[in-house]
């Protein structure tokens, strides 16, 4: 990369302790790397969020239907116990 631009800015405490925290001999390689990093990676990062997303949405799909089946099964096993009820008090009532 040139060398040549020679600027001045102000980094907040916070921030000089995340660029000191990236690999490098000194302070510009720190932050040449986490600003590469950060430009190379950032669409990467988009692209795992989005796949995510459509994970988590299908998941929830999946959940919603297992749901949706086990309340049909309660249902149909509180209709068959009501009909044992039933059942029960005809053949008590037989005896």
């Amino acid at each position: 990369m040139k060398k040549g631009n020679i600027r001045s800015i102000r980094f907040s405490d916070e921030l000089i302790e995340i660029i000191e925290q990236q690999q490098g001999d000194n302070f510009t390689q720190k932050f040449e790397r986490l600003v590469y990093n950060c430009y190379m990676l950032a669409p990467q990062k988009v692209e795992q969020v989005k796949r995510l997303d459509q994970l988590i949405a299908d998941k929830q799909k999946a959940l919603h239907s297992l749901q949706d089946r086990y309340y049909t099964g309660c249902q149909f096993l509180n209709a068959l116990e009501s009909r044992l009820r039933d059942l029960n008090r005809l053949f008590e009532s037989q005896s």
